[in-house]
């Protein structure tokens, strides 16, 4: 099983296509911030004993606590064997889900987890940090160049 963040990512004909995919990290001046838009990817291999059934997933946030956060993701699947495969063989089901608007009330570390039928299969680790606000200094030349008033 595959289960990680990122920038941008989209499941289709048996693939994710994933763009600044296992990002572990959100980086921010003050909180609460808003990432505005990621995608949470899972990729599961499902064994031959669990085709022809119905399966729900669910991916959710949980703070460092173990509190569950207001993100939560639910959908249906169903697994046939494909024409190629052999008895007992797994399928691969890709899903990407995307979230926008994620609000990060403090620094802090937050989890990801994603389960099938109620339990739990994985989890991904994101810290938020709070990092310095960049300051911009102008050497006195380039004030008096620019017109500015003294430095």
């Amino acid at each position: 099983m595959g289960f990680f963040a990122a920038d941008h990512a989209q499941a289709e004909s048996g693939k994710v296509y994933v763009n600044g995919g296992y990002w572990n990290r959100l980086r921010f001046p003050t909180y609460p911030s808003v990432v505005p838009s990621l995608a949470v990817v899972a990729v599961v291999e499902v064994p031959y004993r669990a085709y022809h059934q119905d399966h729900t997933f669910r991916i959710g946030l949980e703070d460092a606590d173990g509190n569950a956060l207001p993100v939560e993701v639910t959908g249906d699947f169903r697994i046939g064997a494909e024409p190629d495969l052999r008895v007992g063989d797994p399928t691969l089901l890709p899903i990407a889900v995307p979230i926008t608007g994620l609000k990060i009330e403090k620094p802090g570390d937050y989890s990801f987890t994603f389960g099938i039928d109620g339990t739990e299969l994985d989890r991904y680790t994101v810290r938020a940090v709070q990092v310095a606000v960049p300051m911009k200094l102008a050497l006195k030349g380039e004030a008096d160049a620019r017109g500015d008033e003294e430095a």
